[in-house]
Protein backbone atom coordinates (compact mmCIF):
# COMPACT_ATOMS: atom_id res chain seq x y z
CA UNK A 1 0.00 0.00 0.00
CA UNK A 2 1.48 3.19 -1.15
CA UNK A 3 2.45 5.98 1.80
CA UNK A 4 0.00 8.50 0.33
CA UNK A 5 -3.16 6.03 0.69
CA UNK A 6 -1.83 4.60 4.41
CA UNK A 7 -1.84 8.63 5.37
CA UNK A 8 -5.12 9.15 3.48
CA UNK A 9 -6.84 6.53 5.53
CA UNK A 10 -5.04 7.56 8.86
CA UNK A 11 -6.48 10.87 8.72
CA UNK A 12 -9.64 9.83 7.28
CA UNK A 13 -10.07 7.47 10.37
CA UNK A 14 -8.52 10.15 12.86
CA UNK A 15 -11.23 12.31 12.01
CA UNK A 16 -14.33 10.30 11.74
CA UNK A 17 -13.75 9.05 15.50
CA UNK A 18 -12.83 12.18 16.70
CA UNK A 19 -14.83 14.52 15.32
CA UNK A 20 -17.31 11.77 15.61
CA UNK A 21 -17.02 12.28 19.25
CA UNK A 22 -17.07 16.01 19.17
CA UNK A 23 -20.67 16.56 17.01
CA UNK A 24 -21.62 13.35 18.97
CA UNK A 25 -20.92 15.57 22.57
CA UNK A 26 -22.57 18.41 21.13
CA UNK A 27 -25.54 17.18 20.76
CA UNK A 28 -25.74 15.72 23.97
CA UNK A 29 -25.00 18.87 25.73
CA UNK A 30 -26.54 20.97 22.75
CA UNK A 31 -29.81 21.57 25.49
CA UNK A 32 -27.11 23.16 28.34
CA UNK A 33 -25.20 26.35 27.95
CA UNK A 34 -21.53 25.75 28.08
CA UNK A 35 -18.62 27.94 28.86
CA UNK A 36 -16.25 29.67 26.26
CA UNK A 37 -13.58 27.56 27.99
CA UNK A 38 -15.83 24.48 27.82
CA UNK A 39 -16.09 25.03 24.20
CA UNK A 40 -12.78 25.61 23.42
CA UNK A 41 -11.41 22.62 25.90
CA UNK A 42 -13.94 20.36 24.01
CA UNK A 43 -12.38 21.57 20.53
CA UNK A 44 -8.89 21.73 21.92
CA UNK A 45 -8.89 18.11 23.20
CA UNK A 46 -10.31 17.01 19.32
CA UNK A 47 -7.22 18.71 17.70
CA UNK A 48 -4.90 17.10 21.04
CA UNK A 49 -6.31 14.04 19.74
CA UNK A 50 -5.46 13.86 15.87
CA UNK A 51 -2.27 15.50 17.07
CA UNK A 52 -1.49 12.74 19.11
CA UNK A 53 -2.79 9.92 16.33
CA UNK A 54 -0.74 11.93 13.44
CA UNK A 55 2.22 12.04 15.52
CA UNK A 56 2.70 8.55 15.88
CA UNK A 57 1.98 7.63 12.45
CA UNK A 58 4.63 10.14 11.11
CA UNK A 59 7.10 8.67 13.69
CA UNK A 60 6.68 5.54 12.37
CA UNK A 61 6.60 6.16 8.67
CA UNK A 62 9.41 8.68 9.08
CA UNK A 63 12.13 5.14 9.79
CA UNK A 64 11.31 3.91 6.66
CA UNK A 65 13.35 3.62 3.87
CA UNK A 66 13.14 6.67 2.19
CA UNK A 67 12.54 5.59 -1.22
CA UNK A 68 8.82 4.27 -0.21
CA UNK A 69 8.16 7.92 0.55
CA UNK A 70 8.91 9.54 -3.21
CA UNK A 71 6.22 10.81 -4.81
CA UNK A 72 5.36 9.89 -8.38
CA UNK A 73 2.97 11.37 -11.03
CA UNK A 74 0.24 8.79 -9.97
CA UNK A 75 0.63 10.74 -6.55
CA UNK A 76 0.19 13.93 -7.57
CA UNK A 77 -2.53 13.33 -10.52
CA UNK A 78 -4.36 11.49 -7.46
CA UNK A 79 -3.78 14.52 -4.44
CA UNK A 80 -4.52 17.22 -7.27
CA UNK A 81 -8.13 15.43 -7.96
CA UNK A 82 -9.41 14.63 -4.67
CA UNK A 83 -7.99 18.35 -3.14
CA UNK A 84 -10.04 19.29 -6.27
CA UNK A 85 -13.37 17.96 -5.43
CA UNK A 86 -13.19 18.59 -1.88
CA UNK A 87 -12.54 22.50 -2.86
CA UNK A 88 -15.66 22.25 -4.48
CA UNK A 89 -17.52 20.73 -1.39
CA UNK A 90 -16.22 23.00 1.00
CA UNK A 91 -17.32 25.99 -1.52
CA UNK A 92 -20.52 25.05 -1.49
CA UNK A 93 -20.74 24.50 1.82
CA UNK A 94 -19.29 27.78 3.47
CA UNK A 95 -21.84 29.27 0.82
CA UNK A 96 -24.28 27.97 3.16
CA UNK A 97 -22.68 28.64 6.35
CA UNK A 98 -21.98 32.53 5.01
CA UNK A 99 -24.84 33.45 2.99
CA UNK A 100 -28.02 31.26 4.73
CA UNK A 101 -27.28 30.73 8.67
CA UNK A 102 -26.78 34.02 9.39
CA UNK A 103 -30.24 34.30 9.04
CA UNK A 104 -30.70 30.92 11.64
CA UNK A 105 -27.99 30.79 13.48
CA UNK A 106 -25.15 32.86 15.89
CA UNK A 107 -22.71 32.00 17.86
CA UNK A 108 -21.17 29.02 18.60
CA UNK A 109 -23.36 27.31 16.33
CA UNK A 110 -21.90 29.21 13.66
CA UNK A 111 -18.76 28.04 14.69
CA UNK A 112 -19.80 24.19 15.02
CA UNK A 113 -20.99 24.73 11.44
CA UNK A 114 -17.99 26.48 10.03
CA UNK A 115 -15.94 23.33 11.70
CA UNK A 116 -18.05 20.68 10.45
CA UNK A 117 -18.45 22.15 6.96
CA UNK A 118 -15.05 21.87 7.16
CA UNK A 119 -14.43 18.37 8.15
CA UNK A 120 -16.64 16.74 5.75
CA UNK A 121 -14.53 18.51 2.73
CA UNK A 122 -11.69 16.54 4.46
CA UNK A 123 -13.61 14.02 4.65
CA UNK A 124 -14.27 14.04 1.02
CA UNK A 125 -10.90 14.98 -0.07
CA UNK A 126 -9.31 11.93 1.89
CA UNK A 127 -11.70 9.17 0.80
CA UNK A 128 -11.12 10.59 -2.70
CA UNK A 129 -7.41 9.65 -2.35
CA UNK A 130 -8.59 6.01 -1.12
CA UNK A 131 -10.84 5.75 -3.42
CA UNK A 132 -8.55 5.90 -6.74
CA UNK A 133 -5.69 4.16 -5.24
CA UNK A 134 -8.05 1.12 -4.45
CA UNK A 135 -9.92 1.81 -8.11
CA UNK A 136 -7.24 3.11 -10.32
CA UNK A 137 -6.47 6.99 -10.87
CA UNK A 138 -7.93 6.76 -14.52
CA UNK A 139 -11.29 5.32 -13.23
Amino acid sequence: MPVREQFAWVWLVTMVITYGIYFAALVVLQHQTLSLWTELGLFGATVAAQFVILGAWSVINFMRKREARKVDERDKAIEHRSASIAYAVLLVEMLFVGCVYPFYLSGWDMVHHTILAIVIAEIVRHAAVVLWYRRGWHA
